[in-house]
């Protein structure tokens, strides 16, 4: 890529202006999810918020039985998890196609 070609650097101005729009874009999108996990066979269900924090639990009442209750701390534990597991997995889903953009414009750049 010769940078002392205008065409190239407008070329470039224009791929990161377009970037910058689509990476905005998706932090909106990105801040506005809410994911579910499950755990216990859909006994226990935990809702994460973008940011991975606890959001919403639910236990279905035969998983609430007094004397299930280690087996009811895992199920939780293990549904918050699954949450942010497909937090992080719809991240990189929704970056990934702006992040191979970026990668596929620098790789046309200037060698070493």
């Amino acid at each position: 890529m010769d940078l002392d070609d205008d065409a190239t650097v407008q070329r470039l101005l224009h791929s990161t202006r377009r970037f910058e729009q689509d990476f905005t874009r998706a932090q909106e999108e990105l801040g506005a999810l809410t994911v579910q996990g499950t755990a216990g066979g859909g006994a226990v269900k935990a809702t994460v918020d973008h940011r991975g924090v606890l959001d919403g639990l639910t236990i279905a009442r035969f998983a609430a039985d007094p004397g299930n209750v280690r087996d009811l701390a895992v199920m939780i534990v293990a549904a918050v998890h699954d949450a942010q597991q497909a937090l992080t997995a719809r991240r990189e889903e929704r970056l990934r196609p702006l992040l191979e953009s970026i990668n596929a414009e620098l790789g046309s750049g200037p060698s070493r």
